[in-house]
């Protein structure tokens, strides 16, 4: 046989004689035409392939032109379509209609579901019935025959990745497993055809070794086509998995419970970094469990297509044989096997906190910039690193191990027991040889040339068989590591999915270890008459509870006009901003009587302004969106009245309009920020806004224009903070105050004729001190003149009386 490294000496004569022997095998292909059985396997696969593929690239042009035929139409229909821009609508069925901006003047229309909340609310049982029952499991083991909480928890994730029989996800999944079935079938056909071509290469037969190798090339299109569907239809199924649970995570994150912050205060929590879990985990857990199905569902298909084949070539004690062997080095693999699961949930976790830690940097850089704290950060980024790193090294030192045997086993060892395997017929026909005729010499011959013929083409193709059942084994092997990783994923997802569920529920606890019946607060809402506290108690929320340290005890109050306005008082961590959070609803309300209007009639403004990814425009209208304000009846120019009113309507100079898109939390200054939030003020216009120190950062002038603005616009408003100056402005004052490590509170009406008769008694004691000012600077100048030794005719007796508060005064 001739080979390369021989064509390296080759003379003339030598290449001669290799065109020659060219030329004749072209002759003899000439006269001896290959003929194509157009009924074969390969040719029909290769016709359907087309047929396929021209018919569904017809019907996704078709699908294509009908789509943006009904854009053109909307688009037509929408006389003005900016006003559609970035809006949503809400419709009959509950559905969000959502329009999008694809292009110039352009529009794409998406529907996103109604949120079936019922479903939520039974859901929640599913999740906690797990843990009862994971304990219950725990504290009885005997009797229990099979418990594996992994597939318990993914058979609880799988209602929310296929909800029903009839939907995306499912056709997707079907889909996938047709084209897997597929695969293993044409795998099947190309060993055998492997083996036909290699019978005919050593019988030398030219007219079927053409024909075959033509066969072999119109197969690779459908085998093409089918691997890439595979992987096509995996990324599409772990995006329609992706959706599904991010709607799910979203629709009870984020609504009028207020879950993304309960979660934050719950003291039995497990959860860090829950924007981590949000984004990375439920992507790496979708993306494994999709590659989880082509990664075992392929071999696990090979398994029985290729035992069932074999089974006729082989017998039935080799394929026992065989799979014994796999059983066998599965317990192996699986006593040896590390705990990938928890290994891949840590190095999650490690890196949330790496990540945060470094996200912490970025949003506060001014801060620790003026601090000069860069080498304290740098020490604790260096923390947060190394304790990923010593677990990444960790990882890979106990995998390496773990490598060398899988790999010796999987690859080398079930490959030799293949040949083994797949060398049985021959060796068993030499042992026992098949008794035959007595015949002539030359016809034995022939005979036995035919056989071994025969013996190589079923060699070739057990050979093949073999080893791709051998490979789907080693697969299947390695899927088991593959399973300890969705393991841990799993167990991430499923955890945020209970916490997600605890904090939604109407009976949430906070975290109380006595539980819901703890908090015992009752909260009026629709209260026409103003504000009204009974027994009011601000407790922290924490594991104890209502038994908890209280800020502030036994607050009873009562404001019985909506036009009044209250200035709650007091000292730096006293409790002011925490009444705002029980009346917000962010705290449990353990104690006492709260009476107050509707939550769509009051307007929060937090001490730190918050400032939306979105234009000027979405800053002045939020929690509004754009199309909510066309909805109301406002527009452009209106927002302007408000910029003005506000004292702010250089913005659109300075900014150029409404449109412009900016970090607007850099953009604002301190006073800008504050008189942003008093334009959301007025373009939602409540009955009642509570101002937690919302006009410390302006100046005194702007801070009367502003309390003024808002009497005008008869919007009430209650004030926390710690500035006394802040009373003019208000009716009435709660003052909490700290006298030896106790917090004691007082209530004044500073309308009343009681207190009206003080302000006018300490009004005039002020006056009648100022009055004595000139007798004051008088004896100072006696006083300054008498320590320089000028002291004649200068009695040091006092000529004017000092006050008492004066005299009685500490020395400072």
């Amino acid at each position: 046989m001739v080979t390369v490294s021989k064509l390296v000496g080759m003379k003339r004569q030598d290449i001669k004689n290799v065109l020659l022997l060219l030329q004749e095998f072209v002759v003899t292909y000439r006269d001896n035409k290959v003929k194509i059985n157009y009924q074969s396997r390969p040719v029909i696969l290769f016709l359907a392939t087309l047929v396929a593929t021209a018919g569904f690239g017809i019907f996704f042009t078709l699908k294509n032109i009908l789509t943006k035929y009904n854009e053109y139409l909307l688009n037509t229909k929408l006389n003005r379509p900016s006003l559609i821009r970035q809006s949503s609508t809400i419709l009959k069925n509950g559905s969000r209609e959502i329009f999008i901006p694809k292009g110039k003047n352009k529009v794409t229309r998406i529907i996103i579901p109604k949120p079936n909340l019922d479903q939520y609310a039974a859901d929640k049982y599913l999740y906690k019935n797990f843990y009862i029952n994971q304990q219950l499991i725990q504290q009885s083991p005997k009797g229990i025959i099979f418990n594996s909480k992994f597939l318990n928890q993914l058979s609880i994730i799988w209602r929310i990745l296929i909800p029903k029989f009839y939907s995306r996800n499912t056709s997707l999944l079907l889909s996938q497993c047709f084209f897997l079935i597929l695969r293993t079938w044409l795998s099947l056909l190309v060993a055998k055809l492997d083996g036909q071509i290699v019978k005919n290469l050593i019988a030398a037969n030219g007219k079927k070794f053409s024909r075959d190798l033509i066969y072999w090339l119109l197969i690779a299109f459908p085998a093409s086509y089918t691997n890439a569907a595979i992987k096509y239809l995996d990324n599409r199924l772990s995006l329609g998995f992706r959706t599904n649970l991010t709607r799910y995570i979203h629709d009870m994150y984020l609504d009028k419970k207020m879950s993304y912050y309960k979660v934050n205060l719950n003291n039995s929590n497990s959860i860090e970094n829950i924007d981590q879990y949000i984004t990375q985990d439920i992507s790496k857990f979708c993306d494994s469990l999709s590659g989880l199905f082509s990664s075992m569902g392929k071999p696990f298909i090979d398994l029985i297509f290729f035992s069932v084949y074999l089974r006729d070539n082989l017998g039935t004690g080799a394929i026992i044989g065989i799979f014994t062997n796999y059983f066998i080095t599965a317990v192996l693999l699986k006593q040896s096997t590390p705990p990938f699961g928890k290994l891949s949930s840590k190095r999650t976790h490690l890196e949330g906190q790496f990540f945060n830690q470094q996200l912490n940097l970025m949003n506060n850089c001014e801060e620790i910039g003026f601090y000069k704290g860069s080498l304290i950060e740098k020490v604790k980024l260096k923390e947060k690193f190394r304790g990923l790193m010593n677990h990444v090294n960790n990882e890979i030192n106990i995998t390496l191990n773990y490598g060398v045997i899988e790999d010796y086993v999987l690859k080398y060892t079930w490959s030799a027991w293949g040949y083994v395997f797949a060398g049985l017929p021959v060796f068993l026909d030499e042992i026992w040889p098949k008794q035959v005729p007595d015949q002539s010499d030359k016809s034995l011959s022939q005979i036995q040339r035919v056989d071994e013929r025969k013996n190589m083409r079923q060699f070739i193709i057990n050979k093949r068989l073999m080893l791709s059942l051998a490979d789907a084994g080693s697969r299947l092997m390695y899927s088991i590591k593959d399973v300890n990783q969705l393991t841990g994923h799993t167990d991430r997802v499923f955890n945020l999915l209970t916490q997600l569920h605890k904090v939604h529920s109407p009976r949430y606890d906070f975290g109380s270890k006595f539980g819901y019946s703890d908090i015992h607060g009752t909260i009026q809402n629709n209260y026409a008459k103003g504000i009204r506290l009974e027994h009011f108690s601000v407790i922290i929320p924490s594991i104890d509870g209502g038994e908890g340290i209280p800020l502030i005890s036994d607050i009873t109050i009562d404001i019985k006009d909506n036009n009044k306005n209250l200035l709650i008082l007091g000292p730096n961590g006293c409790g002011k901003t925490s009444i705002s959070r029980i009346m917000a609803g962010l705290w449990p309300f353990y104690h006492g009587l709260l009476s107050k209007p509707n939550d769509d009639d009051i307007f929060y403004l937090p001490q730190k302004t918050y400032f939306t990814t979105g234009n000027l425009r979405d800053q002045i209208i939020y929690p509004f969106s754009y199309n909510d304000m066309l909805e109301m009846g406002y527009n452009d120019d209106y927002l302007y009245h408000i910029l003005r009113e506000v004292k702010l309507e250089y913005l659109l100079k300075r900014e150029g309009n409404f449109n412009v898109i900016k970090e607007w939390k850099d953009v604002f200054s301190g006073g800008e920020k504050q008189r942003i939030s008093i334009a959301r003020v007025l373009f939602k216009n409540p009955k009642l806004v509570i101002l937690d120190e919302s006009t410390n950062a302006v100046s005194t002038d702007v801070e009367d224009y502003l309390f003024e603005l808002l009497r005008t616009k008869r919007i009430s408003f209650i004030t926390l903070s710690h500035r006394p100056l802040l009373m003019k402005y208000h009716d009435f004052i709660l003052e909490i105050k700290d006298e030896q490590d106790e917090r004691s509170w007082e209530f004044h009406d500073l309308t009343s004729v009681e207190n009206l008769k003080s302000i006018d008694k300490e009004i005039n004691e002020i006056e009648v001190k100022l009055s004595q000012t000139e007798k004051w600077e008088l004896r100072k100048q006696e006083i300054e003149l008498y320590l320089d030794g000028k002291n004649e005719g200068i009695s040091m007796e006092a000529s004017i009386e000092l006050p008492k508060d004066i005299l009685l005064s500490p020395k400072r």
